[in-house]
């Protein structure tokens, strides 16, 4: 999702709540004040509401029932999915933003279903109304097709008010329905056969304003980010078939994988980054450029491959033939394509060291491009050598053979091995935008879910994974507190939404915490409930059997219960599929031989752990817990624990590390009168 509407709804969950004041770390600034064994929430008697099992879909049960899924989380020994390949031939005209482009797809049917229609996104139809009025800057016309074949039969379009009836009766032909194309094959697909697409379309980059793709200028220079730029075909899945999803604007991407091969036309002097490797550097690039980049990525040290004063000497790239030049990208087992060009781009280079799973190490290179001026830029190869280092080791080895990040008009954008990143004023916000958007290149780039689905599987986990990059490259910061207190800010309120839902139908401050906020706070608590070593495990397991698949949610529940060895549904089902929050208080601290008896109440409705911790008048600490098992299947609402300790106990407090996302934290301290 593009960042900068990350922080509009961070804006609009505070602006939105009537919470009390809080501190950066979201504990309200009221004093820690005792709690008597009986003020106020439930009877001590009261018993919580049995523990719901986790609901799962009636496609997924019959998706394991076929023998495609699994009941312990990895893919079913009857897994499929479709397989695409596109070689694409595209012109970009810097000076009239307009892009020309013709495509042949080879579309394998790898289902056990014959196919009579598949849909085709047209993204860029998004810019043209009904989206826009006629009269708005970011109207672009959409997608114009020029030319359309398949089975090598060309097709017609067909009206909209005619398709329902010449889509069942075959032969072929296809309609445009908004950000949708429906295709009716002239020939049925059997299992095993392909159908090869062959199409030509033009239309116009938008300018800035708009989502994910788009034009500006600025710092001296015109830069493009281009995305969702192609007729690109869509997802048909084992568990819920068809994807019909519509582009709005608003949700994410669910993409089948593929190979690419695309060649892109601009005017020389262009420097040009994208999904893939670049297979023609002799023919773009000046000698000059590629020794420097040869040395670049032989070094641990972001070095300068291109430089102003190459720019100005018109000596980063070949004269080309008529004023222009052709770059040739391939890229294997990717889900999209995208790229980003400027004749001002400045270009740092390094290389990351990556774990290649044999023991051993490889250098992925990690590339830079950006405007001068552009704050805090020359470091951004280094975030990014940094990010994907760190997540390689945190996750697994990064799959593809090199990474960059673009600046540009799009805040915080994510494409395979290629990432769009805008203009943060701080290093420690560029930082973050980069960890997160280079974390995308494992969720949902390698480990492919339906993001617009469940997109707490994309972004709330990515959230979660940038946090840890953060705080590994800042020690000591609090990478957890802005995901915390904007979940706070909404929690159980009617503004909130359950994370599970379908996040094109949430709207406002509830998307970005359904998506970003509350899944990256809960993930940190998870954490916590299973321990760092089998949640580290989990991930990996997790990540390892889904990498270039499709999982679905309860994949990932079923993985962390087979990794932990615990059914862990008391946890999943209130803080995934309801806005159940967490309220534990200290209800009463009595002295007992040896130690202290704690005393707590269980306010909420969202079970998990107790971490105690009771400091004495010497400043010694003793912790405990209580498990939080106990709440949920016990059904408790009230429990004890003893503490051993020694001396005068001052104070008791409930998860003062802030690990588990308490709605009142005034209730959670006990202070010696």
């Amino acid at each position: 999702m593009n960042r900068a509407l990350v922080h509009v709804l961070l804006a609009a969950a505070f602006a939105s709540a009537c919470t009390p004041p809080t501190t950066p770390g979201g504990a309200p600034t009221a004093s820690p004040r005792p709690v008597s064994a009986n003020g106020g929430g439930r009877a001590d008697t009261a018993q919580r509401p049995a523990p719901l099992p986790v609901p799962v879909s009636a496609p997924f049960q019959a998706a394991v029932q076929r023998g495609t899924r699994s009941a312990d989380g990895r893919p079913g020994p009857r897994y499929w999915q479709q397989r695409v390949r596109y070689a694409i031939e595209a012109e970009l005209d810097p000076a009239g933003t307009s892009l020309t482009g013709s495509e042949r797809i080879v579309y394998q049917n790898r289902s056990p279903d014959t196919l009579r229609r598949v849909t085709m996104n047209l993204y860029q139809n998004l810019f043209a109304p009904p989206y826009l009025s006629a009269s708005s800057r970011l109207n672009t016309g959409g997608t114009t097709l020029t030319r359309f074949v398949l089975q090598g039969q060309t097709l017609a379009e067909v009206p909209k008010d005619r398709w329902a009836a010449a889509r069942d009766t075959g032969g072929g032909g296809y309609v445009v329905d908004g950000t949708l194309a429906g295709i009716s094959f002239p020939r049925p697909l059997a299992p095993g056969d392909s159908a090869v697409f062959e199409i030509g379309w033009h239309q116009r980059v938008p300018p800035t304003g708009g989502p994910r793709t788009a034009w500006e200028d600025a710092l001296g220079g015109r830069v493009f980010q281009v995305a969702q730029w192609y007729p690109q075909i869509a997802v048909y899945d084992d568990v819920a078939g068809v994807d019909v999803t519509p582009y709005t604007g608003e949700g994410e991407f669910y993409l089948e994988y593929g190979d690419f091969d695309v060649a892109l036309t601009l005017p020389a002097g262009w420097i040009v980054g994208a999904t893939g490797t670049l297979q023609n550097p002799e023919q773009v690039l000046s000698a000059q450029t590629r020794a420097r980049l040869a040395a670049a990525l032989a070094s641990d040290s972001a070095l300068p491959v291109v430089t102003a004063a190459d720019l100005s000497a018109r000596a980063a790239t070949l004269p080309g033939a008529g004023g222009k030049l052709t770059w040739r990208f391939q890229a294997r087992d990717v889900r999209d394509f995208a790229f980003a060009a400027s004749d001002r781009y400045l270009w740092d280079a390094t290389a990351a060291r990556v774990p290649d799973g044999a023991g051993g190490e490889r250098r992925v290179p990690v590339h830079a491009l950006y405007r001068h001026g552009a704050p805090g830029w020359g470091r951004g190869a280094r975030y990014g050598q940094h990010a994907l280092g760190f997540l390689s080791g945190l996750l697994a080895p990064y799959l593809y053979p090199q990474v960059t990040v673009s600046e540009g008009p799009e805040y915080g954008m994510e494409y395979p091995m290629l990432v769009f990143i805008g203009r943060p004023t701080s290093p420690t916000e560029l930082q973050s935008v980069i960890a997160h958007e280079v974390g995308h290149e494992w969720f949902p780039m390698m480990v492919g879910a339906d993001e617009a689905a469940f997109a707490w599987m994309d972004e709330g986990v990515n959230t979660y994974d940038e946090a840890r990059a953060v705080q590994d490259f800042f020690p000591g910061s609090d990478p957890w507190a802005e995901n915390r207190t904007a979940y706070l800010a909404i929690a159980g309120r009617r503004a909130e939404a359950p994370m599970s839902r379908h996040i094109d139908k949430v709207s406002g401050a509830a998307s970005g915490v359904a998506a970003y906020f509350k899944p990256g706070t809960v993930l940190r608590s998870l954490n916590a409930v299973v321990g760092d070593s089998v949640f580290r495990l989990a991930m990996r397991t997790y990540t390892r059997e889904w990498t270039l698949k499709h999982p679905q949610p309860w994949d990932f529940f079923h993985t962390f219960e087979r990794v932990s060895g615990r059914d862990l549904g008391w946890f999943f089902e209130p803080w995934w599929f309801r806005t159940a929050t967490l309220d534990q208080a200290v209800a009463s601290v009595e002295a007992i031989p040896g130690g202290v008896r704690v005393t707590v109440r269980d306010l909420g409705d969202a079970p998990a752990p107790t971490p105690i911790v009771v400091t004495t008048a010497d400043g010694r600490t003793a912790r405990a817990a209580i498990p939080g098992e106990r709440w949920a299947v016990q059904r408790l609402r009230t429990a004890s624990v003893d503490v051993p300790v020694q001396g005068r106990v001052v104070k008791v407090e409930i998860d003062p590390e802030l690990l588990f996302p308490d709605v009142d934290r005034r209730n959670n301290v006990w202070v010696a009168p």
